[in-house]
This record gives C-alpha cells, sequence and structure tokens, in this order.
C-alpha cells in the first residue's frame, strides 16, 4: 500500500465500485489483525508486533479518510468531452496496437491489470485529452506518442 499520498492528494478522490470494495476489504482484514496484535500485546511485549501494530494503524488511518470522502465515478460532474479519472480509454500506439485501461485513483491501481493508477505514465499523458487527440507519453521507456480512440466514463 501506498503510504506517501502527497503527489496523488492532488488527484480527486474517485474510487470504481471495485476500488472501493477492495479497499473496504483491506481496511476490514487490518482492523480484524490489530485485534489480534492488541491481544497478543497484552501478553507479552515484543518489539516485531508492536511495530506490526503502528504500520496497522498507520493502513487504517490512510484508509478510513479515503474511503469517508471518495466518490463513484458517476457522482463527478465530469466534463463528457475529455479523460478523466474514473474514464475507460482505449489507446492506440506508434505501432498500431491498441490497449484498454481504466484510469483510477493510485490507491486502486493494484486491483487487476485493466486498472492504471493516475500517476503512471500513460495516465498521466491522456488525461485532460479528448478522443482523437494525440498525446505525448514520456515514459522509464522512452517517448513514444499515440492517439486517444475512446474515452468512457465508468459508474
Amino acid at each position: 500500500m501506498r503510504t506517501d499520498t502527497s503527489t496523488s492528494s492532488t488527484l480527486p478522490l474517485v474510487l470504481t465500485a471495485d476500488g472501493r470494495q477492495m479497499l473496504q476489504a483491506r481496511l476490514d482484514g487490518a482492523r480484524r489483525r490489530l485485534e489480534r496484535v492488541d491481544q497478543e500485546l497484552a501478553v507479552e511485549r515484543d518489539e516485531a508486533l508492536l511495530t506490526e501494530r503502528r504500520q496497522l494503524q498507520q493502513q487504517i488511518d490512510e484508509l478510513v479518510p479515503v474511503l469517508r470522502d471518495a466518490v463513484a465515478p458517476g457522482d463527478v460532474a465530469d466534463d463528457p468531452t475529455i479523460v478523466e479519472l474514473g474514464d475507460e480509454v482505449e489507446f492506440r500506439f506508434p505501432d498500431g496496437s491498441r490497449e484498454t485501461f481504466l484510469v483510477v485513483h493510485p490507491l486502486e491501481a493494484g486491483i487487476d491489470e485493466h486498472r492504471t493508477s493516475a500517476e503512471a505514465p500513460l495516465a498521466r499523458a491522456v488525461l485532460g485529452h479528448r478522443e482523437g487527440d494525440r498525446v505525448t507519453v514520456t515514459s522509464p521507456a522512452g517517448v513514444y506518442h499515440g492517439e486517444i480512440v475512446r474515452r468512457e466514463r465508468i459508474g
């Protein structure tokens, strides 16, 4: 889980239904584990348990406001002509191949291969652009250009 939210704090707090469900399950699991750690600490003061407790509490403290404040993509007053967080995008690469991906908040990005963090180079390149726009992607592998073929609001 991402613990530094300084860059992602500028992104709108938009979560898909699947993302919300995954983060809620992560929160519930952290709370259950914290209860067990607290019970073990009542019996024995162990440095490893204290460290785990701090990490679990940090995870809980991060997830609670995210789940409280997040909105669904369909609840965002969007500009239907540009790519925004929560949109599914079809992108054509220079070689003609295509990829379809869902632009999501970084906390939601790890759910499946279809979701791409809004902080990833490809997502950053398409955000704010329209269908038919050619965009420049600056990635660790180099710079390339491609085209936004389709954009669709999800949820």
